[in-house]
């Protein structure tokens, strides 16, 4: 488990606040707050958060997480992933559950390669750039499910998550981030993080994985989320289409996203 990351620059008003909640059973579970989106505003803190699996949390861990008075949560998982590790939520919390569980093509064939020792690290990196060219193109639905229900909370505070918090729940961020104005450069530091903080996903390595091959599967590497960028534009043109066209976010919806999420970066942060 990653030590905790503060980013000062970012919330020079909360110094006790840090990017990474301080979990013992979710070591991925971050705060989208405080990044920058452009005239002058960021993202609100505590409003926003993405995470990795929710069924080992602890006592303490609930507590935490039932203080986030969370409105929704938003779970990428499939469902025999959700039943083999059910989520864990805080006694007498009643948060909107929003199932939009999905695998990319081609994911499952790689899984089943990797437990047969059959596929080296080079394999794995061509394999995940291929599922994140698919993101944009082959999972609008699901997507467009995430941020219709970003929309409907009004702004109280919501969970992005799934297995290991990279690859389905790093694109589910993106696109956030993307509707309410961050840039690309902001896009991909988020998407990044990941590598400090990353889930011990051994169930899915038999013993005998090469670290090579371990390494390129955990990994949040930056050719990942540039081939679905790459996607974006030759599908769409630019993100603003991709938006309006894949995912039916159009200006008019964004605008009351960002007016929601979003605040002046000259205002206290609140929590």
């Amino acid at each position: 488990m990653g030590d905790k990351v503060d980013v000062p620059s970012l919330h020079p008003q909360r110094a006790d606040w840090h990017r990474r909640l301080p979990l013992e059973g979710a070591v991925n579970f971050r705060d989208l707050g405080g990044y920058p989106v452009g005239e002058g505003r960021r993202t609100r803190w505590r409003r926003l958060f993405r995470s990795d699996s929710l069924a080992a949390l602890t006592g303490r861990d609930l507590e935490l997480v039932a203080a986030l008075d969370l409105h929704g949560v938003i779970d990428f998982r499939l469902p025999h992933e959700r039943a083999s590790h059910p989520n864990r939520l805080p006694a007498g919390a009643n948060p909107r559950i929003a199932q939009f569980g999905f695998w990319p093509h081609g994911v499952a064939e790689m899984l089943e390669d990797l437990r047969q020792l059959r596929i080296d690290a080079a394999a794995i990196e061509r394999a995940v750039t291929g599922h994140y060219r698919l993101y944009p193109l082959q999972h609008c639905a699901e997507f467009r499910g995430m941020l219709e229900a970003v929309e409907e909370a009004g702004g109280r505070p919501m969970l992005i998550h799934c297995v290991s918090g990279k690859d389905r729940t790093g694109f589910g961020a993106a696109v956030i981030l993307m509707a309410i104005g961050a840039p690309k450069s902001v896009i991909v530091e988020d998407y990044l993080l990941t590598n400090a903080y990353r889930r011990d996903i051994g169930h899915l390595m038999p013993p005998g994985t090469p670290a090579s091959v371990a390494e390129v599967f955990t990994a949040a590497r930056p050719g990942y989320i540039e081939a679905a960028f790459e996607s974006i534009e030759s599908a769409f043109g630019d993100v603003d289409n991709f938006l309006a066209r894949g995912l039916g976010f159009d200006e008019e919806r964004r605008r009351k996203l960002r007016d929601q999420l979003t605040e002046p970066a000259s205002e206290p942060s609140a929590a």
